[in-house]
């Protein structure tokens, strides 16, 4: 179980992954040497995963996001093997996730502009032989975008 420190952590964390343990130990109302002490236990315990930077996707030219929603021909692992093995190599593929329902899988895609998302479907996904089917839902705008998770303190 966290406490309330551990979970202020997260929190503070979560919003800046940069801050400074002085930053945190002020955020959370701790010293600075216990606060980076159970921000390492927090690391190591596998609560933190890892560091990331949240890019601009328009300054990068990625002006298309789409959810695509895939069925695949069938359950066997071969199959299933190699669409992961696609999933996890291909930078397009931001999010990957298995569904109830119609559809096996649903996949967050960016790419550059419709027409390059339209390619990627068809000349990658598609052409994988292990898709059946394919949906696919254009994000006009997002309106939150956030990779925090809820954290009660």
């Amino acid at each position: 179980m966290l406490d309330t420190f551990e979970r202020l952590i997260l929190k503070v964390l979560q919003r800046n992954g940069r801050a400074s343990t002085h930053e945190l130990s002020e955020a959370v109302g701790l010293s600075p040497s216990p606060c980076w002490r159970r921000m390492k236990r927090l690391e190591e315990d596998g609560y933190i995963l890892r560091y990331a930077a949240i890019l601009d996707s328009k300054k990068l030219g990625l002006h298309a996001f789409a959810h695509v929603q895939v069925s695949l021909v069938d359950h066997s692992e071969a199959t299933i093997r190699a669409f992961e093995a696609f999933i996890e190599r291909d930078q397009h593929v931001l999010e990957c996730a298995s569904i109830t329902g119609d559809f096996d899988f649903i996949l967050k895609i960016a790419a550059k502009d419709p027409e390059a998302l339209e390619q990627f479907i068809m000349q990658q996904i598609l052409r994988l032989g292990v898709v059946r089917t394919t949906t696919t839902n254009f994000i006009l705008r997002q309106m939150k975008v956030s990779g925090g998770l809820p954290i009660d303190v």
